[in-house]
């Protein structure tokens, strides 16, 4: 895992299968969490045939007591499904993990973790699905875990209060009614920016930049919307300081909010959405002039 998380994937696929093809030593539990990592990687792969193999081979491996195995493996299936727009399928998926967890005996605060990760997947596919409201249900239902068992100011309780934010951000960007979509938008712009305090104040701050950047390209794009030129350009400028690596899926989308800014400059701060509506008055107020214009006429 730690070769994985150095990038060094080859290498510790190299020594996966070395262990996979000797596993007499083996407890149960290690060769499944080896059949797993392999799954993981092979949907990274894009080989979504060979990972639900492996999946299958975790299972195979996992006790019948030991929930977390078998939650976090059936996990790892239904977002394998997600990757090949299978909702229905991850959805059924995740709601049999979730009928696994309520019929074992486990209880307490790892229980609750648990139905928190799979409340957090359940919203995923839902969005993915476009069902933004159900999305945000689950969201709402594994923050108001975290925020119960681990805390207001651990990372992962952050995290998930980042990611409810982005689907409500979502929700405004549908909304007709710009006052509406302004109302979502003001109470996320705080939630984010007391949410980047947070993770700033946290000791080994550098541990987290890719939260940090994630949470200023998100309130880059916030003040993009809000038609703030100067404070989207100010985190631009701060997420230039932070080194991502070129492939990093943020680097892409740095470059989408510098594109959107610039956008906005050339119109000298002025949203589309302003400028549309500008014109709309504009237009109300030139048919009212030749209405009134042609009333005139014909009293003459």
């Amino acid at each position: 895992l730690l070769l994985i998380k150095m990038g060094e994937v080859d290498e510790a696929k190299e020594m996966l299968h070395k262990m996979e093809e000797n596993p007499s030593s083996m407890a149960n539990h290690v060769r499944g969490s080896i059949f797993l990592t392999l799954g993981n990687l092979a949907v990274s792969d894009g080989d979504i045939d060979e990972a639900m193999e492996y999946f299958d081979h975790a299972l195979d491996e996992a006790d019948d007591d030991d929930v977390s195995a078998l939650v976090y493996t059936k996990r790892s299936i239904a977002m394998a499904q997600l990757d090949i727009r299978q909702y229905d399928t991850a959805i059924s998926t995740l709601e049999d993990v979730l009928e696994d967890i309520s019929y074992s005996d486990a209880d307490g605060k790892s229980v609750n973790l648990l139905k928190a990760e799979i409340w957090n997947s359940l919203a995923r596919v839902y969005r993915k699905r476009g069902d933004l409201q159900q999305a945000i249900d689950f969201a709402r239902l594994a923050l108001q875990t975290y925020k119960t068992d681990l805390g207001e100011k651990n990372p992962i309780t952050l995290r998930n209060l980042t990611n409810l934010q982005l689907l409500l951000l979502e929700e405004a960007e549908e909304l007709e009614d710009y006052d509406d979509a302004k109302s979502v938008t003001d109470v996320a712009k705080y939630e984010l920016e007391d949410t980047l305090n947070a993770f700033e104040s946290l000791d080994y701050p550098w541990t987290y930049l890719l939260d940090i950047a994630t949470l200023k390209i998100n309130m880059g794009l916030l003040a993009v919307w809000e038609g703030k030129h100067k404070k989207a350009r100010k985190l631009v400028s701060q997420l230039e300081e932070i080194e991502l690596p070129l492939e990093h899926s943020l680097v892409h989308r740095i470059a989408f909010l510098e594109e959107r800014l610039e956008e906005l400059e050339k119109t000298g701060g002025i949203r589309d959405a302003d400028v549309e509506e500008s014109q709309e008055r504009s237009s109300r107020k030139s048919k009212g002039g030749r209405q009134r214009s042609s009333r005139k006429s014909k009293r003459r």
